[in-house]
Formats: structure tokens, C-alpha cells, sequence
């Protein structure tokens, strides 16, 4: 009798025990969704920023790591949603008969050829001792931009420098690319301004190509390492995906102007972030 008197007097208690953990429970999953969520609006951006301009990064390494990956491990997740909205964007251009594969091949090979130089130089380099210069560089090169928007708006009108330069020049950006690899898809359409006549949205085209080739080949090795966790990586590229194939749709059917304008403004954005990093 005594016996169930006290489980009498307990059962109260354990019912309310129940109901906040039920509780909390529920909010854990209600954050969960929501940061699931967030990581695709984010995806989402970052895939329209990326394959118009370039820098979309900037979007979803803070969004990985907001959702509790350490730097390392988000830097290579990234990898993976990038690699999804680039292979969208390509097969988005394609369609729309936009991508020049001689141009892209000739380009390609010697950025690619640059990136393992750029690593290796990462291993025994501080990357964030060069941020600020590179900052600065950006925000230099948008100014010259606004300086002369013709060279990006006239396809065909301005003049070209000599083939011979692209191979050493686009070698540098690969090396840039292995090191540091921010605002990589804005440094490609800047030298393909100077070495081809191409529109902005071809350029974009062969951009996102390159970008496609040397993401692959960063997420093989992060691969290889066990660096990736795929179910963020995969929820991202799921927005990634989708906001690939909107910004190539934009790059093709808006103006050129309005790329142009979209572009100044990341480079900008782009630049300020790196000076300002801590």
C-alpha cells in the first residue's frame, strides 16, 4: 500500500518531466529545420552571386560555420555546394549555347595548372596576412571598372592584349586561386576582358566552366581526407543548385549593364570584407 502510494506521488512529477523534455525536444528540432533552412536561403544566394560575379563564399562559410562547423571542415563542405551550382550554371549555359569549350580548355589549363603552386604556398604561407592586400586590390580594380565600363559593356569594340600573356597571367589567378580563392569567378571575368571580346555572358560561361574544373579538383582532395560533412554540405547544395541555373538565366537574358553593375558592387563588397577581416 505504501509502495503505491509513492508511485502515486511520483507520477505527477514524471509526467512533467516528460512534457518539458517532449518540449525541448521540440524546439531542438524546430532549430535544427530552421538552421537547415537558412543553409539553403543561403546556398540559394550564394549560387546566384557566384555564378553572375563571384564571392558568394562570403554567404556560406558564415551560414556552415553559424550552424556549428569549425573553419576547416566548412571550407571543404563548401566545396561541395559551390561544385553543385557550378555544375548547374555550365549545364544552364550550355543549353542556351553560351559556352565556348576552345576558350575554356585554353584558359583552363594553366589556371588549373597555377592552384597546386597556390596550396603549397597556403601550407607555409598565412593566407590572412595577404587578405588586406587583396582587399585592397579588389576595391582598386572596381574603381578602374567604373573608370571604363566599355571594356566589360562593348563586346568586340576594345582592344585585346596578345594571346602569348594569357598563359603566365591566368597561371597567376590559379596561384591566387590555390591560395586564397575568394572573388576567383571576378578575377577570371577581369582577365578575360583584356584577352577576349567575348559578352558577358560567354565570359560568364567559360568562368563558371573553369570554376567547375578547379572546385572538383579541391573536393577530391577534401574528399580524400574526410574533410566534408555532407549533411550540411548536401542541404546547402540543394540551394546551390537552384540559385545556379537563376544566375546564369540572369547573366544571359538581363543586360550586359546589369551585370556590370552587379559585379562592381560584389567586388566591392568583396574587397571591403577582406580588408575589415580580424
Amino acid at each position: 500500500m505504501l509502495l503505491l502510494r509513492s508511485v502515486m506521488i511520483a507520477s505527477p512529477r514524471a509526467r512533467s518531466g516528460e512534457r518539458v523534455t517532449f518540449f525541448l525536444g521540440e524546439i531542438d528540432l524546430l532549430w535544427q529545420l530552421t538552421s537547415y533552412g537558412l543553409l539553403m536561403v543561403a546556398g540559394f544566394l550564394a549560387g546566384i552571386v557566384n555564378t553572375v560575379a563571384g564571392g558568394g563564399s562570403f554567404l556560406t562559410l558564415p551560414a556552415l560555420m553559424l550552424f556549428g562547423l569549425d573553419p576547416k571542415t566548412a571550407n571543404a563542405t563548401n566545396r561541395i555546394a559551390i561544385l553543385c551550382s557550378t555544375a548547374s550554371a555550365v549545364a544552364t549555359f550550355r543549353k542556351h549555347g553560351h559556352l565556348d569549350r576552345a576558350l575554356t580548355i585554353r584558359l583552363g589549363v594553366p589556371t588549373l595548372a597555377g592552384v597546386p603552386v597556390g596550396a603549397l604556398l597556403a601550407v607555409y604561407l598565412s593566407a590572412d596576412a595577404f587578405e588586406s592586400v587583396f582587399g585592397v586590390l579588389f576595391i582598386v580594380m572596381a574603381v578602374l571598372l567604373m573608370a571604363n565600363p566599355k571594356r566589360f559593356l562593348e563586346s568586340g569594340q576594345h582592344a585585346t592584349y596578345p594571346a602569348a600573356w594569357q598563359y603566365p597571367v591566368f597561371f597567376s589567378i590559379g596561384i591566387y586561386v590555390g591560395f586564397i580563392q575568394a572573388g576567383m569567378g571576378i578575377l577570371l571575368l577581369l582577365a578575360m576582358s583584356f584577352f577576349t571580346n567575348s559578352t558577358l555572358a560567354a565570359s560568364n560561361a567559360v568562368k563558371n566552366s573553369i570554376g567547375l574544373v578547379v572546385t572538383l579538383t579541391a573536393a577530391i582532395v577534401f574528399i580524400a581526407y574526410g574533410m566534408v560533412d555532407w549533411v550540411p554540405g548536401l542541404v546547402m547544395a540543394v540551394g546551390n543548385v537552384v540559385g545556379g541555373v537563376v544566375g546564369a538565366q540572369l547573366a544571359i537574358k538581363r543586360s550586359s549593364r546589369f551585370v556590370f553593375i552587379f559585379l562592381v558592387i560584389v567586388m566591392m563588397a568583396t574587397g571591403i570584407k577582406l580588408v575589415l577581416s580580424p
